[in-house]
């Protein structure tokens, strides 16, 4: 007689705990899995500021001066600082196809630019806007919808119509570290002339050379992070305004666009842009920055803030550094 042996299964607690610890197993890898993702990110957003400080001095080096931040405000004809660094930056046959004489808020070609073409290398990834790039802007002074803009132009610690964190006061003056000048370096007021930015770069036609940055190259912000979700003016081919400043805490999650991922406190559209607009990033503790030697340094949320300040100005004389 031939014997039969009976096949042995699983039983349902036993599959049920291979489960259990695959879903243990799944647990303690997913973190490690996100880590190493946004590390990669991270470095994407590095390399992109490394592009574009590569890109300021080898158009300083043609036309012997940085590219002024945009053509004052808010309504005039030509090109902001990014743009005019696209030539390059390989974008040199959208560049050609745009109109110079033109406005970037309504000139036909110029809107087209702006609205019809994503460019990587002003995105960063980490932050979740940057996978629907082109979001409405201030449509008062910019194209919208428009491209947003991740990287920001420093104009250090100039004022930017307000200054509510600044705990010298509200009140622009050379003896005030975190509010000085006027309206962006856009306008003369509170006693300055126009183009009174202390930073690389401001919102007037004004340009500096690298040699006018005394406070030494390494050790001045020339472009930073910053997150155009948070901001309805912040646009790559913005007139009002591709900049930003560090009178605003560095990683202040405040946004004037509904919804938008990460902040903490919603303000009203189009207001509130000298509390809005700072540098921040979906990094886990702080923001990149491209120095004006063209290092990408990495800025703790952790930073002093007058020494954050300090780091903001070209020509302010103060002992600062990164290190």
């Amino acid at each position: 007689m031939k014997r039969i042996s009976a096949l042995r299964a699983f039983t349902l607690v036993e599959l049920l705990v291979v489960i259990a610890i695959i879903g243990i197993l799944v647990g303690l890898l997913l973190p490690a899995v996100q880590a190493a993702r946004e590390a990669a990110r991270r470095m994407q957003c590095s390399n992109n500021l490394k592009q574009i400080g590569l890109a300021m001095h080898n158009y300083e080096s043609a036309h012997r001066t940085l590219p002024h931040g945009t053509p004052n405000c808010c309504t005039n004809n030509g090109f902001n600082w990014a743009v005019m660094t696209f030539p390059f930056m390989e974008l040199t046959t959208l560049y050609n196809s745009m109109d110079a004489s033109g406005n970037l808020r309504n000139t036909p070609i110029n809107i087209q630019a702006a609205q019809n073409h994503r460019l990587p290398t002003w995105i960063c990834p980490s932050d979740p806007a940057g996978s629907t790039p082109h979001m409405n802007r201030f449509a008062a002074h910019n194209v919208t919808p428009g491209h947003g803009l991740w990287y920001a132009a420093s104009i250090g610690p100039t004022h930017m119509d307000s200054c509510p964190f600044c705990p010298a006061g509200a009140t622009p003056s050379d003896s005030n570290y975190c509010c000085q000048g006027n309206n962006f370096g856009t306008g003369a007021g509170n006693g300055y002339p126009v183009g009174s930015s202390t930073g690389m770069f401001g919102r007037s036609i004004r340009a500096i050379k690298l040699g006018q940055v005394t406070d030494g190259l390494s050790n001045t912000f020339m472009v930073g992070e910053t997150m155009p979700g948070h901001c309805d003016f912040l646009g790559l081919f913005s007139l009002n305004f591709p900049l930003s400043g560090t009178s605003i805490p560095i990683n202040t999650m405040e946004s004037n666009v509904a919804g938008a991922a990460g902040a903490r406190i919603f303000r009203a559209a189009g207001s509130n842009w000298f509390r809005v607009c700072g540098y921040k990033s979906m990094h886990t503790g702080g923001a990149q920055f491209s120095m004006g030697d063209g290092s990408v340094q990495f800025i703790s949320t952790s930073i002093d803030y007058r020494i954050y300040n300090h780091l903001g100005t070209r020509a302010g004389g103060e002992v600062a550094s990164i290190e």
